[in-house]
């Protein structure tokens, strides 16, 4: 093996164990998402979870400036693709935190992590011109199973299904597929640190007009250090750092790569929420814990998936 073949596969192996850290902070987030879902409006969340998010990437490019661990770069095209990624972030949250009120009690969160895959692979297929083997469709169909099983879809009765909140989840799942496109593109001229924050600044004035009527500004105040505590955890762990890792593996493994290890986050949110809520484990949704790491497992399988 050269040595050139041998940096590049520690690097990828680098990437994918942060990636895989950064799906498990995801997950784990699950239980701060659902103790503030109705602490206060959507709106406010979303823009408390962005401001704090882009405001903590300040000493983050600040540090790895000085300290020249990572080399930050700009140009006007990054700008441009920000734009639209920001746009897309801001409608992301929205959708989600709105899901988590009116969508199904308890697991319906995990609808995004299971679909969002399937949707970012589809668009990939579509718009790069990917092409799926056998094995990579094989793990499709097991990732969406396993989902299934893991949220034991078959106990909600028809009307919970199609409840309007649930529509959120599946947006917010389609709605970051295209944010994981447009930030491919959008890498291919920025470090990935400079693009997500000029992201999440773009994300924060947007959903600072969709909560303006809600005086997020003035209200500060008014929640519980109980909501703050999550708070920070949601928008500096779960934004500025694991999002931003998700963002560079992006850039680095390609779309539909990248993507796939999210069916890690609905496994280790069920894990947490065992924990923590005291949920029981099923046997149906322990086996579809194993069809979405199976999944993750046939999805990356080496050379493919092709342009």
């Amino acid at each position: 093996m050269s040595t050139a073949v041998l940096q590049n596969t520690t690097k990828n192996t680098t990437v994918v164990l942060a990636l895989i850290m950064a799906m498990l902070v995801w997950g784990s987030s699950w239980i701060s998402g659902k103790i503030i879902a109705d602490m206060a409006p959507a709106e406010i969340t979303v823009f408390y979870r962005i401001a704090l998010a882009t405001i903590s990437m300040a000493p983050i490019l600040f540090l790895m400036h000085k300290s020249r661990l990572h080399k930050l770069t700009f140009s006007r095209q990054a700008l441009f693709w920000s734009i639209p990624a920001g746009l897309l972030m801001a409608a992301y949250n929205q959708f989600f935190f709105l899901g988590l009120h009116d969508g199904l009690p308890g697991k319906g969160g995990m609808l995004v992590t299971t679909t969002n895959p399937i949707f970012t692979i589809i668009l990939s297929t579509l718009i790069l011109r990917s092409t799926l083997s056998n094995t990579q469709l094989i793990g499709c169909i097991l990732g969406v199973v396993g989902g299934l099983f893991m949220i034991e879809i078959w106990l909600f009765d028809v009307a919970q299904i199609l409840a309007s909140g649930n529509a959120y989840f599946l947006l917010a799942s389609l709605t970051w597929a295209f944010l994981t496109l447009i930030s491919k593109q959008g890498t291919k001229f920025s470090d990935f640190l400079t693009f997500s924050t000029l992201m999440y600044f773009w994300a924060m004035l947007l959903s600072y007009l969709f909560a303006y009527d809600l005086s997020p500004i003035s209200n500060i105040a008014n929640y519980s250090s109980t909501y703050w505590y999550h708070m920070l955890y949601l928008s500096i762990i779960v934004v500025s750092i694991a999002t931003s890792i998700f963002f560079f593996a992006t850039q680095q493994l390609g779309p539909s790569r990248s993507s796939s290890f999210i069916f890690i986050v609905p496994v280790t949110a069920m894990g947490m929420s065992i924990w923590y809520f005291d949920e029981h484990l099923s046997l149906t949704m322990s086996c579809g814990v194993l069809l979405a790491l199976s999944a993750v497992y046939l999805l990356n399988k080496p050379t493919k998936l092709k342009s």
